[in-house]
């Protein structure tokens, strides 16, 4: 099982870290629109956490794409390494290192939508949640 995580971060790429900071940034984002729920006493925020909420969701669908993205550039990466003339052998350790960023950024945005998604749900129950507020 941390074989799987040495090799992830073995290969990790700068494709990676931006997905993991912008997940990681709209994760707390969401936490703090969360606490401010629960503790403000201010009635504009509690009638836009709606729109909050919604915004959040398209910005946490973005995640995964931006993985795809990833794959998408490292296969294109690893297959312009293929050369097409005779007698020529492939170098296994090459075609690796170029493909492993493409599960890498996979695995980064599959893994920050786990994060965020449970987070936005949190903001939709209470988005719909009529509490009463002083202005």
């Amino acid at each position: 099982m941390f074989s799987i995580f040495n090799s992830y971060f073995e290969f990790i790429s700068g494709l990676d870290w931006v997905i993991i900071s912008y997940g990681s940034f709209l994760a707390l984002f969401q936490l703090f629109a969360i606490f401010m729920r629960f503790s403000s006493r201010r009635v504009f925020f509690v009638q836009n956490l709606d729109r909050i909420q919604m915004s959040c969701l398209q910005f946490t669908e973005l995640l995964p794409v931006l993985g795809l993205i990833g794959t998408v550039v490292a296969m294109l990466n690893t297959f312009s390494e293929f050369s097409v003339t005779h007698g020529e052998g492939v170098d296994i350790a090459v075609i690796i290192r170029k493909f492993a960023p493409a599960m890498t950024t996979t695995l980064s945005g599959l893994f920050m939508v786990i994060i965020n998604l449970p987070l936005n749900q949190i903001l939709f129950i209470l988005a719909n949640t009529k509490k009463n507020y002083k202005e």
